[in-house]
């Protein structure tokens, strides 16, 4: 048996977390696995069962499309499976893109098990497979120590915040699930025995790390975090609060800041505004305010950081008036690093409908003039970055078909 399993830069973690589930329930020596940016180059072995694999958000939707239609066209006995945030939020439409099995939710538990029942020709007669509970995440390694293959360090799972627009606590739940400080520490230190230096994290807030709710800051827990894994070695460079993570607003305080600055290498933190507009934040159930972005922003520039906020723009009941107050709420976060003379960036989103999400079935608002103007010109100097293209056009293609 052969796994394929089709790797985007959009998909490349969630593949690393499949391959070590894996790993984790003995299956790596009993199957070969192949991870390929184009699955219509591999050539399968005759006498072998052929599963190409996949793990997309909605965005993607419309080019694994294509891609599922020409593996069927071309491989005819391959078994094709799905899962991640899309299919996990629109399993019905998902499987009738023409792929065999969906996967539902959490799969580090159910995917090998599916394997597992494929080696001893238990095909399943369901074919939308539902994981039945969340898991531990400290039960499973966060990548494939055999293979090597390595990733940022997932730490926290699950979000309690439960915004509207977001698939994470809906897939994940609202009760965060942290790794142990044991199982982080064993991770780092096997990096560090092949030469990797460089540590991120995977979390949906960096702050939360050892929160019991998610929503207050532990101090002591992030504190221990960074000192054990400094203990492992000083040239351990750690990138917190950062890419592939970010900061709550209401959480970035000064004594926060102070913490942390003495342990980490980033130079940037990236912070989750969304909005400029109070009512906004409000309705998409955000759980900060302005004020909270403000003394964020002003906290990280004061402390030496630059930043990168998150702004998402046409979210639902947004009208013409509420994009003006974020336009002017940008500029003046905008102007806040230029007294500082230190970087903010936007990095700019376009509002997309997400199966399984409360908005998941809402258009979004029209861009005025004003907002689609002021998004050119912060793209075009440079003080913003994002795909809000390609979101707006996945948006436009799910509320018409």
């Amino acid at each position: 048996m052969t796994l394929v399993f089709y790797e985007t830069k959009f998909n490349k973690y969630s593949i690393t977390a499949l391959i070590a589930s894996l790993e984790h329930a003995g299956l790596l020596n009993k199957i070969s696995v192949e991870v390929t940016h184009n699955p219509l180059i591999y050539r399968p072995q005759k006498n072998t069962l052929t599963i190409f694999c996949f793990s997309f958000c909605s965005p993607h939707v419309i080019e694994i499309k294509e891609v599922v239609k020409n593996i069927k066209a071309k491989y005819s006995d391959a078994i094709l499976i799905a899962g991640g945030p899309h299919p996990s939020g629109e399993p019905l439409k998902t499987l009738n893109m023409g792929f065999d099995y969906i996967f539902v939710g959490e799969a580090e538990k159910i995917f090998p098990l599916f394997i597992n029942d494929l080696l001893k020709n238990n095909y399943k007669n369901k074919h939308i497979l539902l994981a039945d509970s969340l898991i531990d995440i400290d039960s499973y390694p966060a990548w494939s120590f055999q293979l090597k293959r390595f990733s940022p360090l997932e730490i926290t799972r699950g979000c309690p915040f439960a915004c509207k627009f977001c698939q994470t606590s809906y897939l994940f739940g609202t009760q965060p699930r942290h790794r142990s400080i044991e199982s982080i520490v064993s991770h780092v230190e096997f990096l560090t025995k092949h030469g990797i230096k460089d540590l991120r994290f995977i979390t949906p807030n960096a702050l939360s790390y050892g929160s019991e709710d998610g929503k207050n800051v532990n101090l002591n827990a992030i504190e221990t975090l960074l000192k054990s894994i400094k203990s492992i070695s000083d040239e351990i460079k750690i990138f917190f609060g950062t890419f592939p993570s970010e900061v709550r607003p209401e959480h970035l305080t000064k004594d926060v800041l102070n913490l942390i600055k003495g342990y980490i290498s980033n130079k940037f933190l990236t912070i989750g505004a969304q909005s400029g507009s109070n009512k906004i934040l409000e309705s998409s159930h955000r759980g900060h305010n302005l004020d909270d972005v403000y003394n964020a922003v002003k906290n990280a520039l004061d402390a030496g950081f630059s930043v990168n906020i998150d702004f998402i723009f046409g979210l639902p009941e947004e009208s013409k008036n509420d994009q003006i107050e974020t336009i002017k709420f940008i500029d003046y976060l905008l102007n806040l690093g230029y007294k500082k003379n230190l970087s903010v960036k936007i990095h700019t989103h376009y509002f997309m409908p997400l199966p399984g999400t409360p908005f998941g079935k809402s258009k979004p608002s029209k861009l005025s003039k004003e907002m689609t103007q002021f998004i050119g010109k912060l793209h075009n100097i440079k003080t913003a970055f994002g795909q809000c293209h390609i979101q707006k056009l996945y948006a436009s293609e799910s509320i018409n078909k």
